[in-house]
C-alpha cells in the first residue's frame, strides 16, 4: 500500500473521513491499519438489525446510520448517533463515514448524498467542535484478488471558516460540492512496480501460510466471488482461522524438528 497525504491529518484535532467506499469493509480495515488512534467506524442501519449482531458491532467500535431506503422511520435514529459521534468528535475521536451512501466496486467517485457528512459536519461545527473533515480516496489494482496493491490519498481538511453555517439546506448543497471537488484529484490509477525487495516479508509470508490462503480463497471465491463483499470476508475468515493455523503449524513443525 501506498499513502500519500497524510499530512493534511491533524494529530490533535478531532477528524471526520469523507471516505469512497469501492470495498466495504475492507476500506475501514485499511484506515485502521494506517493510524493509531482508533477509527470508528458509520455502517449502514440495517446490519444492526439483529441484536447479537448489534452488540458486536458495538464491541468493535461500529455505529449505525441509518439510509431511506432501509425505511423513512428510520431515519429518525441517525440523530442519536450524530449525537454519539459529536461526543467522540468533543475527545478528540476519528470517525469514519462514505459520503456516496454505497458500496460499490467503482474506479470514479460516485455522487456524494447531500445528507450524513453534511449533517454531522453541519451540527459539529455549530457545537463549537473544531472537526476536520479530511477526504479520502482509496484506489486498488483487484476488488476479487488476494496480494492487490492500494493507493491512499488524503486531502486538505475541510473547515469550517470557509462556509456559511447560518441555513443548513444552503450549507449543505455547498459543502457536498466542495467535498466532491476535494476528493476527485484523489483518484490514483498509478501503481508503483512490486518487487521482490520490496515485498520480501509478504512473500516469507505466503511462503508459511500458503495452505490456508489457498484454502481461504477458494472458499470466497465459490460463496461470495460474485459479491462486493468478497474481500471483507476474505479478510474476516483469516483473522478467525489463523491462530488455529499457527498453532497447527507449530504443532507439525515440532515433529519435525
Amino acid at each position: 500500500m501506498d499513502t500519500t497525504g497524510i499530512e493534511n491529518v491533524p494529530k490533535d484535532k478531532p477528524i471526520l473521513f469523507a471516505s469512497t467506499h469501492a470495498n466495504s469493509f475492507y476500506d475501514a480495515i485499511v484506515l485502521h491499519i494506517v493510524f493509531k488512534r482508533y477509527v470508528y467506524a458509520l455502517a449502514r442501519g440495517d446490519a444492526f438489525k439483529k441484536p447479537l449482531v448489534a452488540k458486536i458491532l458495538n464491541v468493535i467500535h461500529m455505529l449505525p446510520v441509518w439510509r431511506i431506503t432501509e425505511g423513512r422511520s428510520n431515519m429518525a435514529k441517525n440523530a442519536k448517533t450524530f449525537e454519539k459521534c459529536n461526543e467522540l468528535f468533543k475527545q478528540n475521536k476519528q470517525v469514519l463515514i462514505y459520503p456516496e451512501g454505497i458500496c460499490k466496486n467503482q474506479t470514479t467517485l460516485l455522487p456524494l448524498k447531500k445528507r450524513g457528512t453534511a449533517s454531522m459536519a453541519f451540527k459539529a461545527w455549530n457545537d463549537g467542535i473544531d472537526v476536520q473533515v479530511v477526504p479520502v480516496v482509496l484506489t486498488y489494482d483487484s476488488f476479487k484478488t488476494f496480494g492487490k496493491r492500494i493507493n491512499l490519498n488524503f486531502g486538505k481538511p475541510l473547515q469550517k471558516e470557509s462556509f456559511d453555517l447560518s441555513e443548513e439546506i444552503s450549507f449543505s448543497k455547498d459543502f457536498t460540492a466542495t467535498l466532491a471537488s476535494k476528493m476527485e484529484p484523489l483518484f490514483d490509477h498509478t501503481f508503483k512496480p512490486v518487487g521482490f525487495l520490496r515485498n520480501a516479508f509478504h512473500y516469507f509470508g505466503w511462503l508459511i501460510n500458503f495452505p490456508l490462503y489457498l484454502a481461504i480463497d477458494a472458499f470466497v471465491k465459490k460463496k461470495f466471488g460474485k459479491t462486493i463483499f468478497s474481500d471483507s470476508i476474505w479478510f474476516g475468515v483469516l483473522y478467525l482461522t489463523y491462530p488455529l493455523y499457527l498453532i497447527l503449524l507449530i504443532f507439525g513443525l515440532s515433529f519435525i524438528f
